[in-house]
């Protein structure tokens, strides 16, 4: 009886050992994770995003895809590319007194680019990829582009003034048929922006064109659901309009019911 008290005693005291030891590893697990889920709550999305999508692959297939690959791109253009490009933005970002705020955006940017892999420096290209799969927002994209922004991303450098020239006009015919394009299949940042652009330059006539503006106004409030939009076409209209005689705004409704058919024959 007395060596099973014993092997009892010890046995109990294995038990008492041991437990706290267990419920020890327990916790050190739980804080870990629990940690682990602090640090991804407190990461930027951005940093999330560039670790999941794998951007640069290669191997996109959506517009999708390649509008975002494209507009990283274009923000990495506008930062420091090495470190001694940053280092002098820094001192110049002082020196001018550059709110913290935007330094720090442009630190973070060159920090996330520089962990980037994309498939093309031409951005442009990317932009017309989407464009050409069907990409609405690629075309209102496009259009923010600068000259200098284009002929960046297409590396033509220490260009002539007769082929600077040549290189702007092929840039803006490029803007209006990828609108056209889309436009034609309802979409409506495309049909905005060729509203606005026929206001001010038609490329072929380097001239504006109020008839293909009010054109196009006509044929999108026709079709668009965005009420802003929608707001926005009919306020040029009404603008544009006030100043075409009559055999203008006829011929206008003509190229709009074009339009209309065009649009009909896309299939929808």
């Amino acid at each position: 009886m007395k060596k099973v008290a014993l092997v009892i005693s010890i046995f109990t005291m294995v038990i008492l050992f041991c437990i706290p030891k267990e419920q020890s590893e327990i916790e050190k697990l739980s804080v870990t994770k629990s940690g682990e889920s602090v640090i991804s709550k407190h990461l930027k999305p951005n940093e999330k995003t560039s670790i999941e999508t794998g951007l640069g692959d290669g191997s996109f297939t959506t517009p999708e895809e390649y509008l975002l690959e494209a507009k990283e791109i274009r923000r990495c253009n506008k930062i420091p590319n090495t470190e001694d490009e940053l280092d002098v933005w820094l001192t110049n970002a002082n020196e001018v007194g550059e709110p913290d705020e935007y330094i720090e955006d442009v630190l973070y940017r060159f920090e996330r680019c520089s962990q980037l892999n994309f498939i093309s420096d031409d951005f442009v290209e990317l932009l017309i990829k989407a464009i050409k799969l069907g990409s609405d927002n690629a075309v209102s994209e496009l259009w923010a582009i600068s000259d200098k922004e284009y002929f960046h991303s297409k590396g033509l450098v220490e260009l002539s003034r007769e082929d600077t020239i040549e290189q702007r006009i092929k840039f803006n015919k490029l803007k209006y048929q990828l609108s056209e394009s889309i436009a034609l299949t309802g979409g409506e940042q495309a049909i905005l922006r060729l509203v606005i652009g026929y206001q001010n330059y038609d490329p072929e006539s380097g001239n504006p064109n109020y008839l293909k503006a009010i054109a196009y106004a006509d044929f999108g409030m026709k079709i668009i659901e965005d009420n802003d939009i929608y707001l926005k076409l009919d306020f040029i209209k009404q603008r544009v309009s006030h100043n075409m005689e009559y055999q203008g705004l006829q011929q206008a409704q003509a190229l709009t019911e074009s339009l209309l058919i065009k649009f009909g024959e896309n299939g929808n």
